[in-house]
């Protein structure tokens, strides 16, 4: 039972880190009383230029005011830093 849980543990972690290592986001999305919104992005990566010079986001599962989000273009974060910046 124990080594059971210690698996579904480890298994949980490292798809979480393979997630954002592979620039996965979890955002939060905050209604602001004029309509507008405020968007937090959590990633992996916490030096990333805002669009357009760095990465844009798009959701790809909803649930109310969270979500989980990739780059657009489907491009990891790391291989814009390994050309020199260009993402």
């Amino acid at each position: 039972m124990i080594n059971a849980t210690i698996r579904i543990v480890a298994i949980v972690i490292w798809t979480v880190c393979i997630y954002g290592f592979l620039g996965g986001a979890f955002v939060y999305r905050e209604t602001l009383p004029s309509g507008l919104y405020n968007l937090y992005i959590l990633t992996m990566y916490k030096t990333l230029p805002p669009p357009p010079k760095g990465p844009s986001y798009c959701n790809f599962l909803t649930a109310g005011r969270y979500a989980m989000a990739l780059p657009c273009d489907l491009k990891p974060p790391f291989i814009g830093w390994l050309q020199g910046g260009k993402y």
